[in-house]
């Protein structure tokens, strides 16, 4: 399974700028109140984990992942907690981030991976239960920014806040915000989400 696209929250211009107010997906104005968490700049990776045995992927079948993020798949500590599985089949979507990918260096010196997504038991994790499984598996997971409306993610976003991965005070890329409860009456029936960046907004009162 590929990770669903995360759409922005409203369609763009020829000149790929917003078209503010105009939903890129109808579903999107439905929510008075949203799930917030900050968007980590990454590579897109997904994890494969039955019978004790784990096959990590990029986005596509054919993206190539660099071998150091590789390696951090491969340490014991890691591979050792699969039992947590049993015979399960578990999904796990994240981030290879960090030093050397992307702007990752404003996050940590190493690489490693974040989890902010797991399909088990046939349903889409809740993110208390995203949260409890980085926890058991010694992974990070993208900081929650709690429960906003839609005007206040966007005056976020616009403020160019500091991002909270750790306490450098990096400028945030942006958000990923999700419905709460996950819903999904979209016509992929995949879960209800939408991002925005910082840099999307090239003219604004914060300028």
């Amino acid at each position: 399974m590929e990770y669903p696209k995360i759409n922005s929250l409203w369609k763009r211009n020829e000149a790929h700028d917003f078209i503010e107010n105009d939903y890129s997906r109808p579903e999107f104005a439905a929510f008075k109140q949203w799930r917030v968490e900050e968007k980590i700049d990454g590579t897109n990776v997904r994890v494969y984990i039955q019978d004790g045995t784990i096959e990590v992927k990029g986005r596509t079948n054919k993206a190539e992942l660099p071998a150091k993020l590789l390696k951090f798949f491969e340490r014991d500590e890691f591979m050792s907690k699969f039992s947590l599985f049993g015979t399960k089949s578990v999904q796990l979507f994240g981030e290879g981030f960090g030093a050397g990918i992307q702007t990752g260096g404003i996050y940590r010196p190493d690489i490693a991976f974040i989890l902010f997504d797991v399909y088990m038991h046939g349903r889409w994790s809740r993110r208390e239960e995203v949260y409890e499984l980085a926890t058991q598996l010694g992974l990070d997971h993208p900081m929650d920014l709690g429960m906003m409306t839609e005007d206040e993610i966007v005056t976020l976003v616009k403020s160019k806040p500091k991002g909270r991965y750790n306490d450098k005070g990096y400028p945030m890329e942006g958000v990923i915000v999700r419905s709460e409860p996950i819903m999904r009456f979209n016509d992929h029936g995949d879960p209800i989400m939408w991002k925005l960046k910082v840099k999307d907004f090239k003219n604004n009162l914060y300028d």
